[in-house]
């Protein structure tokens, strides 16, 4: 199987009032399951990494307008999520991803009704090696006030380039938020700051061997040394 190609960059847009989340197939190397106000752009490029030249295919994944989600109680019970999901497959490598930081918030006056909530995980050949669930960070002020961050730590993950079988990977970023329906006088906020997400794969059986600067080094000093020896059989011919 040849590496598929894009004719251009593509990009995927969901709008914040998408309610159900998007299964993607990128051109059959890997399922991106989206869900929120998001972007995902798709790029190729040349590259040489590893002694190894190949096709590597990058899929950036980014908050829409770059800003956070916000639910306010003046607009009554409402709740968010913002999921993203990813898997290799059909035989393409993973050749490395970023997942940058992000912070949920909530907000509560008067024991306001607001939650949020958030994992980001990572999971190689089934086998669980990464599963955040933030760090929480609360500031009471009162009896009727209740201020709580939660953040995520950036989180990246790069392979050895390699023409070997592909081992699988998962990667989730999920959050969720709510505001219930308050009593009077009661009120709040939530916020999602979602993480931006780069994703890069690459077809493991097109990879192309490229020679260490040290090869070249000793092949252009055995060529010089040849160069005297055919100057002087030439010249006693």
């Amino acid at each position: 199987m040849q590496m598929k190609y894009l004719s251009g960059a593509l990009a995927i847009a969901l709008s914040p009032a998408f309610a159900q989340a998007a299964l993607i197939d990128v051109l059959g190397m890997l399922t991106l399951n989206l869900d929120g106000p998001m972007t995902a752009t798709v790029s190729q490029a040349n590259v040489v990494r590893d002694n190894y030249s190949f096709i590597e295919t990058t899929v950036r994944i980014a908050p829409n307008g770059g800003g956070p989600i916000y639910l306010d109680s003046d607009w009554g019970a409402l709740s968010a999520t913002y999921s993203l999901n990813i898997r290799n497959n059909a035989g393409y490598a993973v050749s490395g991803f970023s997942i940058g930081a992000s912070q949920l918030e909530k907000y509560s006056v008067k024991y306001y009704p607001v939650d949020v909530g958030g994992t980001v995980s990572h999971q190689q050949n089934g086998q669980q090696v990464r599963l955040d669930h933030g760090i929480p960070f609360t500031e009471p002020d009162s009896d009727y006030f209740l201020h709580t961050w939660v953040d995520f730590a950036s989180y990246g993950f790069a392979a050895q380039i390699s023409p070997n079988t592909p081992q699988t990977h998962s990667i989730g970023v999920n959050y969720a938020a709510s505001l219930g329906e308050p009593n009077p006088g009661w009120g709040g906020y939530a916020y999602i700051r979602p993480a931006e997400v780069t994703f890069s794969i690459y077809d493991p059986r097109t990879v192309v061997p490229v020679p260490e600067p040290a090869t070249y080094a000793l092949t252009g000093l055995g060529l010089l040394a040849l160069w005297p020896r055919r100057r002087k059989t030439a010249g006693v011919a």
